[in-house]
């Protein structure tokens, strides 16, 4: 079993129906299509209990105001443990704040699993492809098209992930600083 943070930012259903066809087409629904479209802000750890987890998120959640996001970019990220390059809707309004909210969340009991050799990049995954040219390609024609998908963040949600078990979210908490 392990734990994971994410954000689920609230968008128009439009917007929302179309990443989620996306996430679909091109196998972008990492966690299971039950969580839908999110950022990743902890990434999956056995680091810490729920209990302390969840006392962590409210501590950093009431200090951390809601933040407004708008994802206006694709780009290709290549996986060197998989192979494979993922395709991410990455926001430019708000990414520093979300950088900064997952710093602050890998504090407490989440510090000693930050990943240093591995880059931060906030965003939606898409899709993910075994050919990086194929995920280049749907890069280039997302990008033609001039996305804006205008978001807010306004909760950090707490899921356990066990094999062969849907994930169960454990518990929601509203930012509020």
């Amino acid at each position: 079993m392990s734990l994971v943070v994410l954000g689920r930012p609230a968008m128009a259903a439009a917007d929302r129906a179309w990443i989620d066809a996306l996430r679909g087409r091109h196998r972008g629904a990492i966690f299971q299509e039950s969580i839908g479209a999110h950022v990743t802000l902890v990434f999956p750890t056995e680091v810490t209990d729920p209990t302390s987890a969840t006392s962590h998120l409210a501590t950093v959640a009431a200090e951390t105001a809601p933040i407004e996001l708008s994802f206006r970019a694709a780009m290709p990220w290549l996986d060197k443990f998989s192979g494979e390059t993922y395709v991410y809707l990455v926001p430019d309004a708000g990414n520093g704040a979300l950088i900064r909210l997952h710093d602050y969340l890998y504090s407490g009991p989440f510090a000693d699993v930050l990943r240093l050799d591995l880059p931060y990049v906030p965003h939606i995954t898409l899709g993910r492809f075994g050919e990086a040219k194929i995920a280049k390609a749907l890069v280039d024609d997302l990008n033609a098209q001039e996305i804006e998908i205008r978001a807010r963040l306004e909760t950090v949600e707490l899921f356990r992930l066990s094999e062969g078990e849907a994930p169960r979210r454990l518990a929601e908490v509203a930012l509020r600083g």
